[in-house]
């Protein structure tokens, strides 16, 4: 199964993402992060302690942590914004801590901690007209670091907001593995 995970409060990129992997037979969920009631990390630590693996925040991310558990592939998609993700896919990334190995080890020289769950591949997709080269360097860092954390393959793109169908069937099929 694979999870997008998008903020479609400035277009419907994450669904039309969706709607391209689901041509490919590929069982595909799609979560609108904008429409969700899903509160900041308060970095309290309980889900890699007292309460491993859960959070203990009452909102919407309780029916979405599950899915990001048992996924193939996770796909985050969001506007750029200096260089870095929306405030609601930003909301969704700190919150997947739950998901993360409370262990750190060693890897490349930087101390990391995984996902619990081997096997998954990550995929950002940022979505921005006239991004700096700054802005494009800092998205794809983002993506490259977490991915490190996280110890998961994956990769990240950059497209402009002109719904280019061929760009999105494009990473469709990277994404399904086609």
């Amino acid at each position: 199964m694979i999870v997008i995970i998008s903020d479609d409060s400035k277009g419907k990129w994450g669904a039309e993402l969706a709607e391209a992997i689901s041509q490919r037979e590929t069982k595909v969920v799609h979560v609108e992060a904008d429409k969700l009631n899903i509160k900041p990390c308060t970095a309290c630590s309980s889900c890699s302690g007292k309460t491993y693996g859960r959070c203990v925040i009452p909102d919407d991310m309780q029916q979405v942590l599950p899915k990001i558990a048992g996924c193939r592939s996770l796909v985050l998609v969001s506007p750029v914004v200096f260089g870095g993700v929306s405030h609601h896919i930003k909301k969704v990334m700190d919150r997947m801590s739950t998901l993360g190995d409370p262990r750190y080890h060693i890897s490349g020289g930087e101390m990391v901690k995984g996902m619990s769950g081997k096997g998954m591949d990550y995929y950002m997709v940022g979505i921005g007209d006239a991004l700096s080269e700054r802005e494009r360097s800092a998205f794809l860092f983002l993506h490259e670091e977490n991915r490190h954390i996280m110890n998961v393959k994956g990769r990240a793109f950059i497209l402009d907001n002109k719904m280019n169908k061929v760009a999105i069937d494009k990473i469709a099929r990277e994404i399904a593995h086609e």
